[in-house]
């Protein structure tokens, strides 16, 4: 069964929005070096790629100084 959570956050990018939800939706490998204040580290658990339909992947974030780890 599919779980929903909702993490929110504020962080100062130097990208404009568009290039930054492309890295989010299709490159999340790349988040931990765009946004290292709160992604510590991103894992493809499931699927045949980072863009493909049905991925999972691991987000490991860092909220109030503890790590939380979460699969979307």
């Amino acid at each position: 069964m599919a779980q929903i959570k909702r993490i929110e956050c504020q962080l100062e990018i130097k990208s404009s929005a568009d290039k930054f939800f492309d890295a989010y939706k299709t490159k999340a490998q790349l988040m931990p070096k765009m946004a290292n204040q709160v992604v510590r580290d991103v894992k493809l658990v499931e699927g045949s790629g980072w863009d493909s339909e049905g991925s999972v992947r691991q987000w490991y974030f860092v909220a109030g100084g503890k790590l939380i780890n979460t699969n979307m």
